[in-house]
Order: structure tokens, then sequence, then C-alpha cells
């Protein structure tokens, strides 16, 4: 009798749990994290714009039209425009929906820009000119952004048949900065460590194989020169060069894309889960 009396009971627990029950079937299930990185159809390629933007400190002539009057120590912002390539991919961890989910994102970059006009001379109204002889600086950056992505869409779950997706997504960027005076022999290129945060995001298309545009912006103060002394004849004294942030935009091709599964649009149901249906 006891047992009749809570059956009743029982029926409500399990009619309440089925709406968590069924949503767990709509999740796209994942394959094990590290399994991704021998999964040709996740990588991608691309390459784009960067523009740094940097912070100059240290020693400035000051000029009165032609006349030296001497230096003074100054702190000006730089900006730039460089190129950059990368090799990467997201590996998925969590699903979150039918066609969502976390991934663990890895990108190999190499970036490479030139800082222009490093000695401008500084009038006795502080205002900044070219200098005769321009002194510039190269930098190659070789950098391994790592983070996590909320991802919704084809590369989400590696669908032809869906023809839009996006990504957002955080992380920190490890990076090794060479940089280099351009035409001076005396000065050996700088070799520098940093980390900074970013933020990013993707807007992905499919169109005979998966294309992306990517943004991302990172934030933080890395030092990457710092000369001693002068730089003859072109410029008086010690100076510093650092990055305080970065933009860039890319284009990004997934070359095995072509092999993705689903790729009869007018289907409603998926390959991975046949007795589900899409939203």
């Amino acid at each position: 009798m006891n047992f009749i009396r809570k059956v009743p009971l029982m029926l409500a627990v399990a009619f309440s749990l089925l709406p968590a029950l069924g949503f767990s079937q709509y999740r796209y299930q994942v394959d094990p994290l590290l399994s991704n990185f021998s999964n040709a159809q996740r990588y991608e390629l691309g390459g784009g714009i960067i523009l740094p933007g940097g912070k100059f400190t240290g020693v400035v002539r000051v000029n009165n039209g032609s006349a030296y009057k001497g230096d003074s120590t100054a702190t000006r912002s730089l900006s730039t425009m460089g190129y950059g390539a990368q090799i990467g991919l997201a590996l998925p961890f969590k699903g979150t929906g039918h066609i969502s989910c976390w991934a663990l994102a890895v990108q190999l970059q190499v970036n490479q820009y030139i800082w222009k006009d490093l000695n401008q001379t500084m009038t006795t109204d502080g205002v900044y000119k070219p200098a005769a002889t321009p002194l510039n600086a190269s930098t190659m950056q070789i950098c391994l952004p790592i983070g996590v992505d909320y991802k919704v869409g084809n590369d989400a779950i590696l669908s032809k048949r869906l023809a839009f997706g996006a990504s957002m997504g955080v992380g920190v960027i490890p990076q090794f900065n060479m940089t280099g005076l351009e035409g001076v022999a005396t000065y050996d290129k700088s070799y520098e460590w940093g980390f900074t945060p970013y933020a990013k995001f993707d807007w992905s298309i499919f169109a005979g194989l998966c294309w992306k545009l990517r943004f991302m912006y990172t934030l933080g103060k890395v030092n990457i020169l710092d000369i001693n002394g002068k730089v003859n004849p072109i410029n008086d004294g010690t100076f510093t060069l650092s990055t305080n942030n970065a933009f860039s935009a890319s284009l990004i091709v997934m070359p095995f894309s072509g092999k993705w599964r689903e790729s009869q649009w007018y289907n409603t149901y998926d390959t991975y889960n046949t007795h589900d249906r899409f939203n």
C-alpha cells in the first residue's frame, strides 16, 4: 500500500525530469578534447592586417626652426599597420545546444610591422616634426592566443547545412617580440616576452568551404625595444618602445571543411542524432 501511495509522487518527479532529459538529447555530442588535434576538418588558415598602438618614451631633440635648442624627455603615442598569418583550431569540450558548444581555441600567429619616425623632433611649442633622417624599427611577433570560445552554427558542429556561424571568445596571448632598428648595425635586436588578454568575434559563412571574418582586440603593455645611448647621427639619447593595444582583422578559411557532414540542407534531421530535429 505504501508503494501504491508513492506512485503519484514518483510519476510527478519523472514528468518533472522529462524536460531536462529531453534537453540533453538536443546537445551537440562533442568528441574527446585532444582527439580534435588529429581532425583536419577543424583546422583553419588565414591572414590579415594588424593595427598595433605603441608608446615612445625617451630623449628627443628640441628645435626652434632650424636651430638646435637642446634635448628633452617626452612620451608620445605611436600607431602603425602590419600583416600577419595564422593557423589554428577550436577544440569543443561542452555542448550547450543542438548547434552550439564551448570550445578551447588555439592559434599560432606570426605578425610583422614597422614603427616609423621614432626620432621625431619637437619644436619649442611642443609640436612633433619628422626628422631629416628617419629612424624606423621593425617588429616580428610570434604569439599563441589561447582562450575559450562560445560557438554556434556551421563550424561549431562541422555542418555544411548551416549557412552561417558565429563565435565569441576571450583569452590570453603569450607573445615573443623581435624588434630591431632599421639600418643601424650598432644595436642588436631586442627580444621580449609578454602576456596580454584578448577578446575576439568570428562570423562565418559556408560557400564551398567555410570562410570566416575574425576581429580581435588585445590590451596590455609589453616593452619591445630598449635603446641605451645615442643612435648617431639621428637620435640624441636613450628611449624605449612599448605596445599598449592591438586590433586585427583576418580572413580565414577552413581548408578541409569540404568534407563536413550534413550536406543535405533541405533535410531537417542531423547525422549525429537522427531522432532529433534542429530548432
